[in-house]
Parts: structure tokens; C-alpha cells; sequence
């Protein structure tokens, strides 16, 4: 049958040359099945303490605090949070969660006290993990979370009542009498096996809902991904981006489900993770592009060996040309950086890079059908035409919880995710992407909401109007940056204003771009802030510097 002029314009990755639930009712079968595949080999180090998991030992371990979780009464959708920096033993609470057909979810740590309370109102998980850190936080404003039955520490205290360990849910009991338990079937397409957290522009942190064949199919792109099964060198990767970010979450399941051993770094200390490449022998490495950048620019480098790194993956934010030819001639190992284009609302990646086409994003991943579209008439575009990248296929994230309008305004009736992004194509089918719709800043891979900003900055007694904005910055991508108008006859300064943001939001969101006072923010008639001048006019002023 012939195809439309439309449906030839829907670029379409292919078949997986596998199936995608590979003989499995649930996440959580797939799960005890490739672990047990997987046997007695290594699947995580922590690469401060040395301390390893084998695939087994996981699988075990899991099935342990499953049947705990089953005792307490953790059932299918019952939530259990993890607020924590990268650890080992993140994948295991996360598995035993999916195989009750409960939802797990990762939570940023660095939330600030009113962030964590929004996302943890809006959740209600009934079981928090926390380590140190958050741990505090959720301890404080435990008379306000009356839906958290239980709270687990990953650290060695016994001494603060109400607070369990998590080495006390390990029982001796044999793995043998365990091995019975079976994860029982679910709606692969309807239950919500992981929530993750992601900012829209109305400022709250919304809950992404992905289900188990969401999951499901990042695990079957993955184990066919040639980025994994065309290095010439044996795989180890670095498990440095954070579990709480779709990424380096989806990364995490990959290493233990497609058998690629990680290496789990907790936190980003510059002698700290090129002594971990250079110690572990890491030859492929998922970053950030501040990350790549300090491995372009840094003097550091120079003092450690870090030969066995043939690859670097490169998300969350663009990589500018110039500092992708700056690490293949510095370290002339690396064979290749490629990278990709996703969003939490699509599980991970949905077009990534497997070329040297510098500037691209790469083709459309295999299950995934993308199109571009006019702004105005929305109608499909062809090559080298510039409109809105649009999304459909089973990676697409089942909705919002409990939000149903935002869930219509990025879902339409046909299936179709409009991401907000700006981009194109070109005859060879590689994406490019141009600009943003959207009015997100992203910082060093952290999408920062320029209105929840601005709530912050209002509510200063000094401050009449304002609006916030992305400075584009070499190192960490954008920079949030705020337009102030204050009332009249008051006098306030720039680092009273940055201090004021910076007491109440987590880091990412402070303003590290500047505070710049103005007479009045441009507006469209309806009272829309016209952010283009306003970057236009910060672009204009750095010129003249």
C-alpha cells in the first residue's frame, strides 16, 4: 500500500532485531531472568570502597527485599522512593520494587526542603531509602509526610528512632527458598514501573510515568545499541551520572540487564574521576558536556593515564563542535563521541549519533518514529525544513501524574509527543537541533524552569517584575540569569538578590548568570515575557564587553 506525502515525512528507526519483552508478563521477569543469565560475574564496583555485586548477588539480594517488601505491605503501585547519591545498591531496591509491580522512584538529593516536599506530596511514596544528606530533610518534615510508612538510611547509624537500616533487610534465609517467587504479570503498557521528576516550564517538578514496557524496550534498544556491541574493546563503564536522572538510570538498568559492568561513582571530584577511568581501566564513559569539557580543557588530565577510554557518550545538553575535536586530539584513544538527543518523557534517547557528523544528534533510534513539524500549520516537513520534532513509538512515557492537562498539551490525539524542540533534518536523515520552545534552561544537564525562579524572586518585597533567562556558557551549558524591575524607592543589590534565590532553591537554579536591573520586562499583549529580546539584549551587551 502506498504511503502519503504525510507518512513519508515520519522518519521511522526499524525493527529490533529481538523481541522486546523477551518471553516476559513483566519488568520484573525480565529482570529476574537476565540476572540469573547474567551469573557470577561482576556487575557493579563502588569505585571509592572497592565493594562489588555480582549479577547474582544482586538478583539475590533483591529477592530478599522483595519478600520484605511483601511482608510490609509494598504491593503493585505502591511508590518507594530513593533519595541518594549514586551507590550500588540503588539497582536492587529498585528491582525488588518492580517486581511487586510497585513504582520505584529516584529523587534528585540536592532538593531544596520545598522541593522535596512538593515532589514527595505529590508522589506519596510509601517507603523512602535516603542516604545522610537528604536523610536530615526528610527527618524534619516527617509530621508532614504522614504517607511514608517506612524511612531507610544506606548509612551505619542505629541511633535515630524511626529510621531503619538498609543492611537489616538482608536476611541469612538461602536464596534457594526464594527462587519460587515468580514477579506476577502486569499491563506491560499501563503499569508505571518508574516516576521521574521533570520541570515544565510552570515551574513544579512533574512526575513522568514510564511503564514497564517503556522500560522494557530502553532495555532491548540498548542490548542491540552499536555503541555497546561494536567496540573492539572489552565494555566498563563509568556510573557517574546520577541514578535520579532518567540517563543515568536507564544506564544503571542497562549494565545490570545487558550484563555491562559499571563502575558507580558517587559525586564529580576532577582527581577523583580521572584517577576512577585511569584505576578501573573505564572504556566507555557516559557524561554531561561539562564533563567533557573538563576532559578537553582541564591541565589535570595530563597527569593521569587514561588510554583504555575509547569512548565517550555525550547527553542532556548540546556539545559544541569545538570541544568535541578538542578531546579526540587530546586523548587520542577516544574513537568515538556520540551523541543524542531524549527526554524524560521518552524513557532516555530516541536519536543518537553512531557517525562523526559533528553538529548532528544522530538517526532515530530502531522502535521510534519522528517527524518535524510546521510551528503554524502542523504539517509535516521535509528535509532541511525547520519546525517542531515530534515523537511517537513505545517509548513514550505513559502521561503526568495527576495531570491530566499537561499530559494533553505534549501528548496529542494521535500519539504524538511534541517535545518543544526546535530542529530539522537532513537528507541523510541526521537530526540537528536548533532551538528551544520551550523556555527551560539547561544547566550542566539539569532543567531549570525559569518561572519557578521568578516565583522566588517575587516574592523579594523589593521586586516589582522580573524574568529569567538562559546565558549560553561554554562549561555548563546555560547559565540561569535574572531581569530584575524593583519597586520604587527601594534599593537592593545583585548579591542580595542572588543570595535570596540561592537560600531557597537547590544549585542548579541559583543565578549564576547575573542579576541585571531593568526599567520594565518586555511582554507580548496577553502578558507573555518575550525571552528572545531579552537574550537578544544580553547577547548585544556581551558583544560590546
Amino acid at each position: 500500500m502506498e504511503q502519503t506525502a504525510s507518512e513519508r515525512l515520519v522518519l521511522y528507526g526499524g525493527d529490533l532485531r529481538n523481541s522486546i519483552e523477551d518471553g516476559c508478563n513483566s519488568l520484573g521477569e525480565l529482570i529476574v531472568k537476565r540476572l540469573h543469565r547474567n551469573g557470577d560475574d561482576v556487575a557493579l564496583v563502588d569505585a571509592v570502597s572497592g565493594d562489588s555485586l555480582t549479577y547474582h548477588q544482586i538478583l539475590a539480594r533483591a529477592l530478599k527485599l522483595a519478600n520484605r517488601f511483601h511482608r510490609l505491605g509494598i504491593k503493585r503501585n505502591s511508590v518507594v522512593g530513593i533519595c541518594s547519591e549514586n551507590c550500588i545498591h540503588f539497582p536492587t531496591i529498585t528491582f525488588a520494587t518492580i517486581m511487586l509491580g510497585a513504582t520505584v522512584l529516584p529523587i534528585n538529593y540536592g532538593y531544596s526542603p520545598s522541593e522535596l516536599r512538593h515532589v514527595l506530596h505529590l508522589t506519596k511514596p510509601i517507603a523512602l531509602f535516603a542516604s545522610e544528606k537528604p536523610l536530615q530533610k526528610i527527618i524534619a518534615m516527617r509530621s508532614d509526610l504522614p504517607f511514608v510508612k517506612l524511612l531507610v538510611s544506606f548509612g551505619k547509624d542505629r541511633r535515630t528512632r524511626g529510621v531503619a537500616l538498609l543492611d537489616d533487610f538482608f536476611d541469612n534465609s538461602p536464596v534457594s527458598n526464594l527462587r519460587n517467587f515468580t514477579p506476577q504479570p502486569v499491563p506491560l503498557k499501563n503499569q508505571v514501573a518508574v516516576m521521574v521528576m521533570s520541570s515544565g516550564t510552570t515551574g513544579l517538578p512533574k512526575a513522568v510515568q514510564l511503564t514497564h514496557h517503556n522500560v522494557m524496550t530502553v532495555m532491548a534498544y540498548q542490548a542491540e545499541d552499536p555503541r555497546y556491541t561494536e567496540l573492539p574493546v572489552p565494555l566498563r563503564v563509568l556510573g557517574l551520572l546520577p541514578f535520579y536522572h532518567v540517563f543515568g538510570f536507564m544506564l544503571s538498568l542497562n549494565s545490570c540487564l545487558n550484563k555491562v559492568p559499571m563502575v558507580v561513582l558517587s559525586h564529580f571530584e576532577p582527581n577523583l574521576f580521572l584517577r576512577t577511568i585511569q584505576d578501573h581501566r573505564i572504556t566507555m564513559a557516559s557524561l554531561v558536556p561539562p564533563l567533557v569539557v573538563f576532559l578537553a580543557k582541564s591541565p589535570l588530565v595530563d597527569s593521569y593515564d587514561l588510554r583504555s577510554l575509547y569512548a565517550v557518550l555525550c547527553g542532556a545538553a548540546p556539545l559544541s563542535r569545538e570541544i568535541e575535536e578538542l578531546v579526540r586530539s587530546r586523548l587520542p584513544n577516544v574513537q568515538t563521541i556520540r551523541t543524542g538527543y531524549g527526554m524524560s518523557e521518552t524513557s532516555l534517547g530516541v536519536i543518537s549519533r553512531t557517525n562523526d557528523k559533528i553538529g548532528s544528534v544522530g538517526k532515530v533510534h530502531k522502535t521510534t518514529s519522528v517527524k518535524v513539524v510546521d510551528l503554524e500549520t502542523g504539517c509535516a516537513l521535509g528535509p532541511n525544513q525547520t519546525g517542531e520534532i515530534c515523537i511517537k513509538g513505545p517509548l513514550v512515557m505513559k502521561g503526568y501524574l495527576n495531570n491530566d492537562q499537561a499530559t494533553a498539551e505534549m501528548i496529542d490525539a494521535d500519539g504524538w509527543l511534541h517535545t518543544g524542540d526546535i530542529g530539522y533534518y537532513d537528507q541523510e536523515q541526521d537530526f540537528y537541533i536548533v532551538d528551544r520552545i520551550k523556555d527551560l534552561i539547561k544547566y550542566k544537564g539539569f532543567q531549570v524552569p525559569p518561572a519557578e525562579l521568578e516565583d522566588v524572586l517575587l516574592s523579594h518585597p523589593s521586586i516589582r517584575d522580573c524574568a529569567v533567562v538562559g546565558v549560553p556558557d561554554e562549561g555548563a551549558g546555560e547559565l540561569p540569569a535574572a531581569f530584575v524591575v524593583t519597586q520604587p524607592g527601594t534599593d537592593v543589590s545583585e548579591r542580595e538578590v542572588i543570595q535570596y534565590v540561592a537560600f531557597r532553591l537547590s544549585p542548579q537554579k541559583h543565578l549564576r548568570g547575573g542579576v541585571f536591573f531593568v526599567d520594565e520586562i518586555p511582554k507580548t499583549g496577553s502578558g507573555k515575557i518575550l525571552r528572545r529580546q531579552l537574550r537578544n539584549a544580553l547577547q548585544q551587551q556581551t558583544s560590546k564587553l
